[in-house]
């Protein structure tokens, strides 16, 4: 956001260093913030590690110390208070800057009217090697803030600057839970502006404490995100507002549902396909599952005008009619409650997918998957990675310490289960893609991607559902709302497999 150039304020200048996990990075930072010549310095460290302090280190900063620090976030508070600087930059413990790049950070809160500099990403980190999953909350919070120029920005990330006057608006308090503050200062009116911000080339500091994890786990740094997220996210309502299409949830599941798979029926296949005036497309959809010799192919006619129903009669498919349109996913759990099969693969019936590509998800199934998820991270290219449904859906995985799935979601065809697995969780679920996979995650089911099948460039594109004149088109307005659903229920129905409650 620009800001404009002006004379320079004579506000004084706090920086405020953290170590709370590791001291690594003190003296390359202190040498650093001594050339933004503060008029202090201000180190908040866990007190287990104040005797690896060296002494030139305890002449050049205030020292703050904090008994056992419960989150990466403590002692902001403190330091707040006892800052004496006009302006605030706090810095993290993850990265190093030069003192040009730190000027530069700056300049809108020193020649500007900010009162909020949150770092953004550059040409040179924004890429697959650098990204950073657990920013996907803060881009989907920001849209949803009706900040989306924000981007991923957000008073959880190091450094950021503030101003004192903002600090008072805030409360010293709030800043050691930084996502409310965030949704705090964005309601205050004050202005938030974004600076792009690249880190000293090289090693970053060594702090396996704060960052070390394998790469499906979830570092210490991220569980504490997840934490301060999820609580700001249990204060919305039930969908933040947004709707959910119309969907037709109650009332469509059969009796059937509640039947065991038959003995000998455990591998045996139905394939389920929704279907809204696909006349076009139905007949090919069905040919094609056809080769993968399902016992049964149930197509869900809703709302069709056209001669879906008796395409695909003729094809033989098992096929039911309502006359009303049920809405996105609804004839999922329809479908499913019908099947007789002990393996579900769902496909939708505007677009053809080989049974090569579709097998797959089958044969997990067949292996020990209790749902075997499409993985379409190969296919994120620069029109959808930046995108807050994609972003939505990773942090949804992330909230389900299920870091390993990526963008992996019920929201994209195909996708497997088995029968036997999913049905006591209840079929209605499937009407909320992203609530059924939080379900299914947290009851301990065997949730893995399968396949990769590029269903980005398949998926038929609808003007009235993916175009918006302003803001978000209504499918995205639709899926944002089924993740906040899904966010509930975590909150709600929370157990150990899951990172936190609102209510901790």
């Amino acid at each position: 956001m620009a800001v404009g150039i002006g004379a320079r304020r004579k506000d004084t200048l706090s920086v405020v260093i953290s170590a709370l996990y590791s001291t690594h990075h003190l003296q390359k930072m202190i040498a650093v913030s001594l050339q933004l010549a503060p008029e202090e310095l201000m180190l908040v460290i866990a007190s287990h590690l104040i005797n690896e302090l060296p002494n030139a280190v305890r002449k050049k900063t205030r020292i703050i110390l904090i008994d056992n620090p419960s989150t990466p976030f403590a002692g902001r508070k403190l330091a707040a208070e006892k800052a004496r600087g006009e302006l605030l930059l706090i810095l993290g413990e993850d990265q190093w800057y030069s003192p040009a790049a730190l000027q530069r950070f700056l300049f809108p809160m020193r020649y500007g009217n900010a009162e909020i500099v949150l770092p953004q990403a550059g040409t040179l980190t924004r890429d697959k090697k650098n990204d950073k999953p657990i920013n996907s909350f803060s881009y989907l919070l920001n849209d949803l803030y009706d900040r989306a120029d924000l981007q991923e920005a957000s008073l959880l990330s190091t450094p950021h600057g503030i101003t004192k006057r903002a600090v008072q608006r805030l409360g010293t308090v709030l800043l050691e839970h930084p996502a409310q503050a965030h949704r705090k200062l964005i309601q205050s009116g004050l202005q938030i502006v974004t600076q792009v911000l690249e880190p000293l080339p090289g090693s970053p500091p060594f702090n396996p404490q704060l960052y070390g994890a394998l790469r499906s786990e979830l570092s210490t740094y991220e569980k504490a995100v997840i934490k301060e997220q999820l609580d700001v996210i249990a204060v919305l309502s039930e969908r933040g507002g947004l709707t959910d299409g119309g969907r037709k949830r109650e009332g469509l599941v059969s009796t059937r549902s509640q039947q065991p798979v038959a003995f000998g029926q455990e591998q045996s296949l139905s394939v389920i396909i929704p279907a809204r005036n696909e006349a076009r497309t139905i007949e090919a959809v069905i040919r094609e599952v056809g080769l993968l010799d399902p016992a049964e192919v149930i197509v869900i006619v809703n709302g069709s005008t056209d001669q879906t129903a008796r395409i695909a009669r003729k094809c033989g498919a098992t096929t039911v009619v309502f006359s009303e349109v049920l809405g996105v996913d609804s004839g999922r759990g329809a479908g499913a409650s019908l099947a007789t099969g002990g393996i579900l693969l769902f496909v939708d019936a505007d677009f053809v997918i080989p049974a090569q590509e579709l097998y797959p998800f089958v044969l997990g199934c067949r292996r020990g998957m209790d749902l075997a998820l499409n993985d379409q991270s190969a296919f994120l290219e620069s029109q959808h990675a930046r995108n807050v449904v994609v972003a939505a859906r990773r942090a949804l995985n992330l909230a389900l310490n299920r870091k390993d799935l990526e963008v992996g979601s019920m929201l994209a065809v195909p996708f497997a289960l088995r029968r036997e697995a999913f049905a006591r969780l209840g079929w209605s679920l499937l009407a909320c893609p992203p609530k059924a996979q939080a379900a299914a995650i947290m009851a301990g089911l065997n949730v893995q991607q399968a396949y990769q099948v590029d269903s980005f460039a398949s998926n038929r594109f609808r003007t009235e559902k993916h175009v918006a004149r302003k803001g978000r088109s209504s499918a995205a307005d639709q899926i944002i709302g089924d993740h906040i659903e899904a966010f509930h229920y975590i909150i709600q129905n929370t157990c150990k497999e899951v990172i936190t409650c609102h209510s901790e």
